[in-house]
Formats: structure tokens, C-alpha cells, sequence
């Protein structure tokens, strides 16, 4: 069993109140990861040449990547 499954089987045990305070913490998670990435990109922009903005596009590209594989 993955850590991932582990972990849904352990909220899925959890009383229903305990479980939609689990997504919402979740959710905020997400909200906020990407509320930091968009604020990054906007900070970057127009700043890398055409490049460094592949190279730099890859290496997000490749971080999502391992982020679904994990």
C-alpha cells in the first residue's frame, strides 16, 4: 500500500466533521500553492530571455511531473 492510500484510508476512518476539515485544510493547501506560483511567475515575467524562459519552463514542467508521480 502506497503512503498515499495509507493516508486516504486513515481519513476515510475519521468522522465525517474531522474529514471536510481534512479537505479544507487540503484545499487551502493547493490554493496557496498556487497562488505562490502565479506570483512568482508574475514577478519573472519579461525577465529571462527567450532561454533561460525554456530552460525555466521545463524545470516546471519536470516539477510537476514528480509532483504526480509522487
Amino acid at each position: 500500500m502506497t503512503v498515499i492510500e495509507t493516508i486516504v484510508r486513515g481519513v476515510q476512518s475519521l468522522p465525517l466533521r474531522e474529514q471536510v476539515a481534512v479537505a479544507r485544510y487540503v484545499h487551502r493547501l493547493s490554493a496557496s500553492a498556487q497562488g505562490e506560483r502565479a506570483a512568482v511567475l508574475g514577478r519573472t515575467h519579461s525577465v529571462l530571455s527567450e532561454t533561460e524562459g525554456e530552460a525555466f519552463e521545463q524545470a516546471m514542467h519536470d516539477a510537476r511531473r514528480v509532483e504526480v508521480d509522487s
